[in-house]
């Protein structure tokens, strides 16, 4: 099949296997802003969730698992934290005493949305009760408003404010701290979903009604210039105005004034109003706010805020059918795809903004937020929902299978909020509060997860479109044909997958299956033989016939291991490689390779095998091959086999805290091999949960003294204290001097800085000593500080370091000398 993948690895744009090495070529998106693009408008329908019946040995316990875990722990974890209690004060009349930000609102809504598509998928009674006594205490809170304005951070503690930045005086129309537009989008979402799950109005109405309030004050002049800090209420509104234009009949239940065009007129003020910033504050790039978004040329700013606007945008235009709404979620897709995705799928590499940085700056410590792979994944769909092209499924599939799946451990209790491609041993996935920072990624998750079967098949005015290969069965109308469509097989570990189409009557209308980008050389068999000459549209392989009971259809996607080079412009992928197959992508723990996975070298000629484990990690394909550990410095670095076990990504961390890294070296400069220092257990008095303890010894070099791109360890958030770190040694080692690289965060005006003062000490017996004759304690930024003493002979040495008045500090990488 001639389908050469237009991207390949994602991390960027068009990677490339080295095996027969093709680079593609590949650029960033133009800001080329006029309708140039050939980007046609062909909307497809999903099958709906109801229509659909998972029975698939990767995704069915996966599933179960997050129904009846994920969940119920999210819902009692927020009961737990007081964000349904804050509900139950509004509706009181009550005031003061907010619990959680002023985002949780919304966060209970999306987990809402998230359990009603599980619910339209696998009816349970008790999970059902527990979401309409949630209900009722929204309802309550909304019906103590005489507008039915509900937002129980500004109603409690914001009191007269309803959608400002607090605490300004007045009404700025700055949404970006309170969220909310945010948190009125997800509950009418949430409305929606739970409507089409249960048949329940209350919630929907509660969401009508916030939505009515502020379409009659947001919007053109002499309506107030408000929009949205914080992106989702676009898509959700539009969803709004679908809902009632197909239904009608549904308004007489709800009980309101409902004028549907009234949510899409609202939906695109928002999108379209970005950058005009008459009459209010702008919030600039961060929140897409610093232009017009028919004249911003790519993702910018907040990576989850950004492909959320952007699913509004699309989702927009299927109904306004404005090409440049399109067109712009072209643009903007390409963008995101060629420039600042990760192979896993992971957006935003920016820690401080959890954001997009320039274009190919990928560290592989970059944030990759849980909620970004979620939020790209609803923009891949929708974009192919908008253009029946099947390269937007690709990383719709990329999404589910790496950079979101990664979001949730295998215990459905334990979560990453961001995904690194490189971690040190200390690395954990949390349970709440504080170590999540916020919880806003099992929602999100949720909401991916919980609409998987309506991703799986689609359709138009004549054709069947199958987007995922999951085992599953699913009644779907076709044109005029009713038709029961099945397929089974063992993705992704294996690319045969068996389908049966049965018509009611034998009925024409095309079946098209998706070749994914990877599959190359796909095939495919009709009734047994195979189809000779195969049409491929839209990447679609298109089999258009008549249908009768009893067809079956076999599709062959090969699935070799591949090596992924990437685009040489992420400067952090140089001289390395990562492994995929199929749809995965594949990553080396410490447990599986002695501990350490930074120093191990990859030669481009080694063999790697497939193998299925059925015992490991709930059953998973892994790679084996032979690499080398290097260990020692410069000249005197040793290089020694060592067989290699790679495990499927999004799996990662799920056993004990170890090493973890997606991209390998294969060039010998890129290892990291283990050194004096890196023998050493790192320990400090204090290390903030965002930061690593294993930061102070990975053999990661710093470009400057506020390099983001790889991890530090911080004592933030102790302020002028004395506080220190330490390496340890099982035995005994003799050390003459030492290289201390400070974190230091004055050029962005944040809260670290080299400290006041610090010394060397080093254990003997169990006192700590100073060492003798230090050449000097240096605070140098952009540099190492290299300290020589008279050589010690100890299990330990230590820097105790006191602070700076007001200032918290940190290291970013600290080398012993023997």
């Amino acid at each position: 099949m001639n389908y050469l993948p237009f991207y390949r690895s994602l991390s960027l744009a068009f990677a490339f296997a080295t095996a027969g090495a093709i680079a593609l070529p590949h650029a960033i998106a133009k800001p080329a802003l006029a309708p140039t693009t050939t980007v046609k408008l062909h909307p497809l329908t999903p099958v709906p969730i109801q229509k659909v019946t998972i029975n698939d040995a990767f995704w069915s316990p996966k599933l179960t698992l997050w129904q009846a875990t994920t969940i119920n722990d999210t819902f009692s974890k927020f009961e737990g934290s007081g964000a349904f209690e804050n509900f139950d004060r509004v509706a009181a009349k009550q005031t003061g005493g907010h619990k959680g930000d002023p985002w949780w609102d919304g966060l209970v809504y999306e987990t809402i949305t998230g359990a009603s598509d599980f619910l339209a998928s696998h009816p349970d009674p008790t999970l059902q009760r527990r979401i309409e006594g949630y209900v009722t205490r929204i309802a309550a809170a909304a019906a103590a408003d005489p507008d039915g304005y509900v937002n129980t951070g500004a109603t409690l503690n914001n009191i007269g404010v309803r959608w400002s930045n607090p605490p300004k005086p007045g009404d700025d129309h700055n949404d970006n701290f309170p969220h909310t537009i945010y948190n009125a989008g997800c509950l009418v979402e949430a409305g929606i979903h739970y409507y089409r799950a249960t048949g329940q109005t209350q919630l929907l109405q509660v969401g009508t009604r916030m939505a009515n309030y502020m379409c009659g004050i947001m919007g053109p002049a002499p309506k107030q210039n408000i929009i949205p800090g914080h992106a989702i209420s676009e898509q959700a509104f539009v969803t709004l105005y679908r809902l009632y234009h197909e239904q009608p009949a549904l308004k007489a239940k709800i009980g309101l004034p409902i004028d549907e065009n009234a949510y899409l007129k609202l939906a695109e003020f928002w999108i379209e109003n970005r950058g005009h910033t008459e009459g209010r504050k702008g919030e600039g790039v961060y929140n897409q706010d610093d232009k017009s978004v028919f004249e911003q040329p790519t993702l910018e700013g907040h990576a989850v805020r950004s492909a959320l606007l952007a699913s509004g945008v699309a989702t927009a235009a299927v109904v306004n059918k404005r090409p440049e709404y399109l067109e712009t979620g072209k643009r903007w897709w390409d963008n995101m795809v060629e420039g600042k995705m990760y192979v896993t799928g992971g957006l935003g590499a920016i820690p401080s903004s959890e954001g997009f940085g320039p274009d190919y700056e990928l560290p592989h410590e970059g944030y990759a937020e849980t909620c970004a792979a979620v939020a790209g994944g609803f923009f891949s769909q929708n974009m192919n929902l908008a253009t029946g092209d099947a390269r937007y499924v690709d990383v719709l599939e990329k999404e589910l299978y790496n950079g979101a799946l990664s979001g949730v451990g295998q215990s459905g209790d334990r979560y990453f909020y961001t995904n690194y491609l490189r971690s040190g041993p200390d690395r954990r996935r949390w349970s709440w509060l504080p170590e999540a920072g916020t919880p806003c990624c099992p929602p999100m998750f949720l909401k991916l997860q919980g609409g998987l079967p309506g991703y799986i098949y689609a359709t138009d005015a004549s054709a069947i479109y199958v987007n995922l290969y999951i085992s599953s069965k699913a009644q779907i109308n076709a044109g005029k044909a009713q038709v029961e469509l099945s397929q089974t097989s063992n993705y992704p570990w294996d690319g045969t997958v068996k389908m049966e189409v049965n018509p009611q009557t034998a009925a024409q209308f095309a079946l098209n299956l998706r070749i994914p980008a990877w599959a190359q050389g796909a095939s495919v068999e009709l009734n047994g033989k195979p189809v000779k000459t195969l049409k491929v549209a839209n990447n679609y392989a298109q089999l258009d016939r008549t249908w009768k009971k009893g067809d079956t259809i076999t599709l062959h996607l090969p699935m070799p291991i591949e090596r992924v080079k990437s685009d040489p412009r992420v400067a952090a992928d140089v001289g390395r490689v990562a492994l995929m197959r199929g749809p995965l992508v594949y990553c080396l723990e410490g447990i599986d390779n002695g501990g350490s996975v930074d120093s191990l070298l990859l030669p481009t000629t080694a063999p790697i095998i497939a193998e299925h484990r059925y015992g490991l990690l709930g059953g998973v394909t892994v790679l084996k091959g032979t690499a080398q550990r290097l260990r020692g410095e410069g000249a005197a670095t040793e290089a020694t086999p060592i067989e290699f076990t790679a495990i499927p990504f999004y799996a990662n961390t799920n056993r004990e805290p170890t090493e973890m890294a997606v991209w390998i070296a294969d060039d010998k400069a890129k290892v990291l091999p283990i050194t004096l220092s890196r023998e050493a257990t790192p320990s400090a008095s204090h290390c903030f949960a965002g930061d690593s303890v294993s930061a102070l010894n990975d053999g990661q070099t710093p470009q400057k003294s506020d390099d983001e791109s790889i991890q530090r360890m911080t004592w933030w958030d102790h302020r002028g204290t004395q506080e220190w770190a330490q390496l340890t040694f099982k035995t005994p080692r003799t050390l003459s001097g030492t290289d201390i690289y400070w974190w230091d965060e004055r050029r962005v005006n944040r809260q670290c800085r080299v400290p006041q003062s610090w010394k060397l000490q080093y254990l003997d017996g169990d006192q700590w000593k100073d060492v003798s004759n230090p050449s000097g304690y240096g605070t140098e930024i952009d540099t190492f500080n290299h300290v020589d003493f008279t050589p010690v002979t100890t299990t330990a040495l230590r820097v105790v370091a006191q602070l700076q008045t007001e200032w918290s500090g940190g290291i970013l990488e600290w080398r012993l000398k023997g």
